[in-house]
């Protein structure tokens, strides 16, 4: 149990570090008002994975909130998807 526990602060540790870089990406895509569906969903992804660690909320928030106004259907899914998987109303 105690190898257990270890290991999921190490990834939580690993996914933190990894929101710098996703933060600035996060930046870029809203700043130059990119389009890329596909790049957008995949770091909404990532950051559907990092919330069930409590990692990433607010830039998951931002990068949907954004992508709403590109696919209003698919990030209100993405929102229901993120607070069903953190068990958030």
């Amino acid at each position: 149990m105690d190898e257990l526990i270890k290991r999921i602060a190490d990834l939580k540790q690993k996914m933190e570090q990894t929101l710098s870089p996703l933060s600035t990406e996060i930046d870029a895509i809203i700043s130059s008002h990119e389009r890329s569906i596909p790049r957008i969903e995949s770091l909404l992804d990532i950051l559907l994975d990092f919330g069930q660690l409590g990692v990433g909320k607010t830039e998951f928030e931002r990068l949907n909130q954004y992508y709403a106004k590109i696919n209003p259907a698919f990030a209100q899914e993405y929102t229901k998807l993120y607070y069903e998987n953190n068990g958030e109303q």
